[in-house]
C-alpha cells in the first residue's frame, strides 16, 4: 500500500491548523457581534480556555496513535471497527462543509473591490474550488511551504491592522460597552456556537502521519494554533468594536475594510483584505487536504475500499480528493444566501459529537492500554478528560438550542450515504474476505507507516 509522506515540520502543520481556524474573520463577525455584541470577545476567550483540556487529549492520542484518520482509529481501538467508520464520516463533513464555507468567505471579502451578486459569489467559489483539486494534488511538501508563508504574512499583517485601529485615535473603551448585550444567554450561545472557530485544531491529527517531528511535540502544535486563532480574532473584536457600534457591525457587509474607511486608512483596508484572502487560501488547503486523509484513513482500515488508499505520483490521494471535490462543489451549490448561519450550527453540533466520542475513547484508553506509548501524556489526565468532556456536553446543548430543522434533515441524508458505504463494507467482507478483512490501526502499526 502507498504511504503518505513525512514532509511537514512543526511550524507548516501549526500554520496549516491554524490557517483552518483563522478564516474570513471580517465576513463572518458580524454573525459574531449578532451573538454577543462585544461579549464575543470573552466567548472566544472561554473558548479558548475550555478547549485547552479537549487539546491536551487530542495532543496524547495523536502522540500515540499518529495515522491520518484521527478520530477514526482513536474510536476504533476505544470501541469497534464499525462505530469508528462512523465518526470518520462525520469529520468528513466538517470538512467538506468548511471548505464551501471558506470559498464564499474569500469571494465574499474581494466584493471590498468589486461588489457581487450571491449568484456571482457561488460561481465564482465553485471555480475556485474546481482550481483547487488541482493544486491539492501537489506534494505535500510545497504546499506546507506555500501555506507556511502565506499564513504568517497573514499574521503579521492582521496584527499590524488591528493595532492601528486601537491605536488610531477614534477607538474608545468606552465603545465597547454593554459586554453583554443580550446577557448570560447570549454569552452562553456565543460560547457554544463559537467553538467554531477553533475546529481546525483537529486538522493536527489529520496530518501527523506526514509530520517529520517527534510525536512527543504534538502539543505543541495543538497550543500554537488555538493561541493565534483566539489572538488574531481577539484582536479582530477589540479594534472594530471600539470605533463602531453593534448595529453597525451587524449591518456591515465586510466589516474590517469598512470600519478602516471610516477612519479615513484606506491603505488599511486593502491590507486587510489581502491579509484576509492570503489567510484563507491557507484554511482552503488545511480543510481539503484534512478531508482527504479521512477517507486514506478508513480505507487503511478497511472502511472503505482499498482504492481510497492509493496516492498519485506527488504522494497525494487520488480518489479521496475526487470525493472531495464532489462533496465540496455540493455544498457550495446549494448554500443558502445565509451560509454563515446555517454552516455554524451544523458544524458546531456535529463537531461536539466528534469531540464528545474522542473523549470518551481517551478515557477507556487510558484504562484499556496502560501500557502503550505515550510520547506525549497529560499530567492530571482523568480530570483533564473529563473537563473536556463536560466541555463538549456544552458544544452540542448549546448548537441543538440553535440548529434548524432543515440542517437536521440535512444531517439525515448525508449519514444515509455514509450507511450506504458502511453496508457495502460489510458486503465486500463476505465475497472477498481477504482484501477487505477488518483492520484496526494501533501501536505495532506505527513502525511500518515510518519506515
Amino acid at each position: 500500500m502507498s504511504k503518505l509522506k513525512k514532509e511537514l515540520t512543526l511550524s507548516q502543520v501549526i500554520a496549516m491548523a491554524a490557517g483552518g481556524m483563522i478564516a474570513a474573520w471580517m465576513v463572518e463577525i458580524r454573525y459574531w457581534f449578532e451573538l454577543s455584541g462585544t461579549g464575543s470577545f470573552w466567548a472566544l476567550f472561554t473558548t479558548a480556555i475550555l478547549v485547552i483540556p479537549l487539546g491536551l487529549v487530542y495532543s496524547e492520542l495523536s502522540s500515540m496513535l499518529p495515522f491520518a484518520g484521527g478520530a477514526n482509529i482513536w474510536i476504533s481501538n476505544a470501541f469497534n471497527w464499525d462505530l469508528g467508520w462512523y465518526f470518520d464520516w462525520a469529520q468528513f463533513l466538517l470538512y467538506v462543509l468548511a471548505i464551501p464555507t471558506v470559498a464564499y468567505g474569500l469571494v465574499t471579502m474581494s466584493n471590498y473591490f468589486h461588489p457581487l451578486t450571491f449568484e456571482q459569489t457561488k460561481y465564482i467559489a465553485l471555480f475556485m474550488l474546481i482550481l483547487w483539486y488541482f493544486i491539492t494534488n501537489m506534494e505535500i511538501k510545497i504546499l506546507g511551504k506555500i501555506q507556511n508563508l502565506l499564513f504568517w504574512i497573514m499574521i503579521f499583517a492582521s496584527i499590524f491592522v488591528s493595532a492601528n485601529f486601537i491605536f488610531s485615535g477614534n477607538w474608545s473603551l468606552q465603545n465597547l460597552r454593554p459586554w453583554f448585550p443580550k446577557g448570560f444567554s447570549g454569552y452562553s450561545a456565543a460560547v457554544g456556537i463559537l467553538i467554531f472557530k477553533y475546529i481546525g485544531f483537529d486538522l493536527i491529527p489529520q496530518l501527523s502521519e506526514e509530520a517529520n517531528y517527534e510525536r512527543k511535540d504534538q502539543w505543541k502544535a495543538y497550543a500554537g494554533a488555538i493561541g493565534l486563532t483566539f489572538l488574531i480574532y481577539g484582536l479582530a473584536i477589540i479594534g472594530n468594536g471600539g470605533i463602531v457600534s453593534v448595529d453597525w457591525i451587524i449591518k456591515s457587509d465586510i466589516v474590517d475594510p469598512r470600519v478602516a474607511d471610516f477612519i479615513g486608512k484606506h491603505y488599511l483596508a486593502i491590507l486587510v483584505v489581502i491579509a484576509g484572502i492570503l489567510g484563507t487560501i491557507t484554511t482552503l488547503s488545511g480543510f481539503w487536504l484534512s478531508a482527504s486523509r479521512c477517507l486514506y484513513g478508513a480505507a487503511q482500515q478497511r472502511q472503505l475500499s482499498p482504492a481510497f488508499a492509493k496516492l498519485n505520483k506527488n504522494g497525494q490521494p487520488i480518489l479521496g480528493n475526487i470525493v472531495v471535490g464532489i462533496f465540496a462543489i455540493y455544498f457550495t451549490v446549494f448554500a443558502p444566501e445565509e451560509w454563515v448561519e446555517y454552516i455554524y450550527t451544523i458544524y458546531s453540533f456535529v463537531a461536539g459529537v466528534v469531540y464528545f466520542m474522542v473523549v470518551l475513547s481517551y478515557l477507556i484508553l487510558r484504562k484499556k492500554h496502560p501500557e502503550w506509548e505515550r510520547p506525549f501524556k497529560i499530567k492530571h489526565g482523568m480530570l483533564m478528560g473529563l473537563l473536556a468532556l463536560a466541555f463538549t456536553i456544552w458544544v452540542i446543548i448549546a448548537s441543538l438550542s440553535e440548529i434548524a430543522i432543515s440542517s437536521l434533515y440535512l444531517l439525515g441524508a448525508y449519514f444515509t450515504i455514509g450507511v450506504a458505504f458502511h453496508i457495502y463494507a460489510k458486503i465486500m467482507q463476505k465475497k472477498e474476505p481477504e482484501k477487505w478483512k477488518p483492520v484496526v490501526l494501533g501501536p505495532e502499526d506505527i513502525k511500518n507507516h515510518d519506515e
